[in-house]
C-alpha cells in the first residue's frame, strides 16, 4: 500500500520487517517488482478504459472518485544523498527484462519524440518523488502550451489515474498525436511510475 500510494514514505525499516517475516533478498526484490508492475498495469487500464472481457462473478470495482491523494513532499536540497542512480536490481532475469523494457519505452524512435518521452517520464518520476530519476531524465520544463498539456496529462495519470476520462485523450488528439502515439505516451508514464517505485523500494532495501 505504501509503495503504491506514498512511495516516498517507504523506509528501510519496512523492508527489514519483510525480511523478519521470512522473505529473503530475492523474494523482497520480487515483491517490490510486482507492486511496481501493477502501478503500470492499472494506469494503462485507467487511461485506455480497458474493461474485463471475460465472465466473472466478482463485483465490478468502482473507485472512489473523490479520494484525496497524499500531499507530495517538497524536493530535497542538495547533498542529502538522493542524487545518482537509485536502482539496485540484482543481476538476473528481472534486471535483464526490466532494462530491456525500459530501453524500448524510452529509446524507441517512433511514434513519440525523445523530447516528449523524457518530459512525460520526468513528470511521472517527479510525482513519485523519485528525484534521481527526475534529474536523470532532464527535469520538468515547459516551453509552451503543448508541453503544458503533456505535463498536465502525465501528472493526472500519475497522481489520480482513477479520474482519467475520454476528454483527456481528446486533448492529446487535438494536439495532433496519433492513436499509436497516445498509447505509447500512456505506456511511458505508466512505466516510469513503475520504475520509480521499483527504485524507491529497492533503495530502501539497500539501506536496511
Amino acid at each position: 500500500m505504501t509503495l503504491t500510494a506514498r512511495p516516498w514514505d517507504v523506509t528501510a525499516e519496512m523492508v527489514s520487517d519483510a525480511r523478519r517475516q521470512g522473505l529473503d533478498e530475492e523474494r523482497v526484490e520480487a515483491a517490490i517488482g510486482v507492486i511496481a508492475m501493477f502501478n503500470y498495469f492499472t494506469r494503462v487500464a485507467d487511461a485506455t478504459g480497458i474493461e474485463f472481457d471475460y465472465p466473472t462473478e466478482l463485483p465490478a470495482f468502482v473507485p472512489d472518485l473523490g479520494q484525496v491523494t497524499a500531499p507530495r513532499p517538497g524536493r530535497p536540497g542538495p547533498g542529502d544523498g538522493t542524487a545518482g542512480d537509485s536502482r539496485h536490481l540484482a543481476p538476473g532475469g528481472l534486471r535483464t527484462a526490466w532494462e530491456s523494457w525500459r530501453a524500448y519505452v524510452l529509446g524507441a524512435g517512433e511514434p513519440v519524440s525523445q523530447g516528449d518521452r523524457r518530459l512525460l517520464a520526468a513528470v511521472a518520476a517527479e510525482e513519485a518523488t523519485d528525484w534521481a530519476g527526475t534529474q536523470a531524465l532532464g527535469g520538468v520544463r515547459s516551453c509552451g502550451e503543448r508541453e503544458d498539456q503533456l505535463i498536465g496529462f502525465a501528472r493526472k495519470l500519475s497522481r489520480t489515474p482513477w479520474q482519467m476520462v475520454a476528454a483527456d485523450l481528446e486533448r492529446l488528439r487535438s494536439l495532433g498525436y496519433s492513436e499509436p502515439a497516445i498509447l505509447h505516451m500512456i505506456s511511458v508514464i505508466a512505466h516510469q511510475n513503475a520504475d520509480s517505485r521499483l527504485a524507491l523500494g529497492l533503495r530502501a532495501g539497500a539501506e536496511s
